[in-house]
């Protein structure tokens, strides 16, 4: 008998799971959405107008009831749920969430917990269905459920990394600072370069994306304070505060976030080894005291 998946919510995140889970011969038995236009364009692309909207109670029938809505309506749409019908006995209840624990499952009998956070960005469905590929899925959940979580991430082409309950707020942080940052230091320094009239738009775009994929293999390959250059790693004080003015004339919006990197960036150096008067140095630069 064919693994029955429900899906509750058709965004982007439901849409490239249920299309990678369809694909993979699952019996997708539906989407259940607020939005009817969204659900429908979903089950459109998802299983070519085959996966069905279905009522609230259809996960009574499922294997696996998987929660891909936003993070604050989580605990209100598993409740509601829950409310509608018992869950088949054994089911498996699990959430795409980041920021959300096993807790939101609590007082939902006769279930298996878990949780299935796919560390990939989801700018859209399409897109991401393709990303996902080959990408980490951490999964958190009860003993007995941990089996069919590393299942479901092989079905969906995904590495599953085994997690502990621990701080999912702080966990979410860093999982945003990780991807959301570097999309926002991308247009930040994308910005900044194109003030500068050095490059066109196209070449600055090109130049930033090679020099952002060289900083993430060298961080991969030895580690961020190895992996550090430029005139932080340097001590160059001078050119720093340079740099400071520039943006601050040109590209303001862009300023902020180079001084609060520089001043990770000087933490990193000192580890490194940067010698004392050169930390201070650059600290006076960016108008921050040296790291302790």
């Amino acid at each position: 008998m064919a693994l029955s998946v429900v899906i509750f919510g058709a965004g982007r995140v439901g849409q490239a799971l249920g299309q990678r889970l369809h694909a993979a011969g699952v019996d997708l038995l539906g989407y259940v959405g607020r939005d009817p236009a969204r659900t429908a364009a979903a089950i459109a692309w998802v299983g070519d107008g085959k996966v069905p909207v279905v009522p609230a109670h259809t996960h009574a029938q499922a294997h696996v009831v998987l929660f891909a809505v936003g993070d604050g309506d989580l605990p209100a749409a598993v409740r509601s749920a829950a409310a509608q019908h018992a869950p088949r006995p054994c089911s498996l209840w699990l959430h795409t969430s980041g920021r959300h624990g096993l807790e939101v499952f609590d007082g939902v009998p006769g279930i298996r917990r878990g949780i299935l956070h796919p560390a990939a960005p989801f700018a859209d469905g399409r897109s991401a269905s393709a990303s996902i590929a080959g990408a980490p899925a951490v999964v958190v959940g009860d003993t007995n459920a941990r089996t069919l979580l590393q299942g479901l991430c092989r079905r969906l082409g995904m590495q599953p990394v085994l997690g502990q309950p621990g701080d999912r707020t702080l966990y979410h942080a860093a999982c945003a600072l990780a991807a959301n940052g570097t999309t926002a230091l991308w247009a930040a320094a994308q910005a900044a370069m194109s003030a500068s009239g050095v490059l066109d738009a196209a070449a600055a775009a090109k130049v930033v994306a090679a020099l952002v994929a060289a900083a993430d293999r060298s961080c991969q390959e030895r580690g961020p304070a190895a992996a550090l250059s430029g005139p932080v790693r340097r001590g160059d004080a001078a050119t720093v505060l340079a740099h400071v003015q520039a943006l601050q004339q040109h590209a303001p919006a862009s300023a902020a976030a180079y001084r609060s990197l520089s001043v990770l960036a000087l933490a990193l150096a000192q580890q490194a080894g940067l010698a004392a008067g050169d930390v201070a140095a650059l600290a006076r630069a960016l108008g921050v005291s040296p790291p302790t």
